[in-house]
């Protein structure tokens, strides 16, 4: 018992609860393997096809509402973290190069500019390959203030 460890219960919401659908289904299936296991294929024959084409039917419609509602939780999911992400502030860093990108957040470091991008990276450049001027011009067009030490 040295090498176990009481961890307690999961925390809260980390659990979703079942669908009643679902779970209803489940106990069908599982009364529908019980009598398969039963059944002497010999002497019964038509109940155990009628048992096991019930039995696929049921797995199929319960693989088809366990895909819905993870495509509904899914969708949720990510229609929340566009909420989330329209209130966070994207700044536009313009580079000498013509290419601009896209940040969250950004920071300087002696002679290095750090940013995260919009999927959680950590950037690191040069200050000098930054085009300051445009760089401030698109932020003042967002209503963002962009400032890098000169």
């Amino acid at each position: 018992m040295k090498n176990y460890r009481f961890t307690g219960p999961p925390p809260p919401g980390s659990i979703e609860p079942a669908d009643p659908v679902v779970s209803e289904l489940q106990q069908i299936q599982n009364t529908l393997l019980s009598i398969l296991r039963k059944t002497d294929f010999g002497k019964d024959y038509e109940a155990a096809l009628a048992a096991a084409d019930q039995a696929t039917a049921t797995a199929q419609l319960i693989g088809a509402i366990t895909e819905r509602l993870e495509s509904a939780a899914a969708a949720k999911t990510m229609a929340d973290g566009a909420r989330s992400n329209a209130s966070t502030p994207i700044y536009v860093i313009a580079f000498k190069d013509h290419t601009i990108e896209a940040a969250t957040a950004y920071w300087t470091d002696g002679p290095m500019l750090h940013y995260m991008t919009r999927q959680g990276a950590h950037v690191q450049v040069r200050l000098d390959l930054v085009d300051r001027d445009l760089s401030i011009r698109l932020n003042r067009a967002n209503n963002l203030e962009f400032r890098l030490p000169e």
